[in-house]
């Protein structure tokens, strides 16, 4: 099975390898592959990933996987919840968590949070039980009057790159990787 990103409007076709699943129903703005989960933000702005989710980085409120039926992909792939009114303009994908730098400039992560990754001063995961995105996400402070224009995610360490060009790190720190 081939997924494939299709155009508004345009049919997906088979092919003899047991033909092409589209994603979305737009064409694709921006597309994120790392470790097991990949995204994608549509022309409407619209975040969605699939593959592994053992830690909730598909931000559905579960730990499902999606991706490898394609009774998951297409309509049936539901667009993340980043808050009332907030979409994506980039998003970054580390080892079982995933960040997004939304339309205000802010930064939303979820995911798998064992150091500290997602910024949100603890280490309990987001987006792997109910509830647990859209308003109820909280941003990553980055300072008073600080948005991000860029975010990166490694495997436990997440830096956002900020609107003044100073650069903000949090997660582990093990080997100095947080700059500090």
């Amino acid at each position: 099975m081939v997924a494939a990103l299709v155009p508004t409007g345009g049919p997906a076709s088979a092919d003899s390898s047991g033909g092409v699943t589209p994603v979305l129903s737009t064409a694709a703005a921006t597309l994120e592959t790392a470790w097991d989960t990949t995204c994608v933000i549509s022309d409407a702005a619209e975040l969605r990933c699939w593959g592994s989710n053992f830690n909730g980085q598909l931000g559905q409120g579960d730990i499902v996987d999606r991706g490898s039926q394609s009774s998951h992909m297409g309509s049936n792939l539901p667009p993340i919840n980043l808050g009332t009114g907030r979409t994506a303009r980039s998003v970054a994908i580390g080892s079982g968590s995933v960040c997004a730098v939304l339309d205000d400039g802010g930064v939303k992560c979820w995911g798998r949070n064992d150091h500290g990754q997602l910024g949100l001063g603890d280490t309990a995961s987001r987006g792997d039980g109910p509830g647990e995105m859209g308003d109820n996400l909280p941003a990553v402070d980055l300072g008073a009057g600080r948005t991000a224009v860029a975010v990166s995610v490694g495997l436990a360490t997440t830096c956002a790159v900020l609107d003044d060009g100073s650069v903000k790190c949090w997660g582990e720190n093990s080997s100095g990787q947080l700059g500090l």
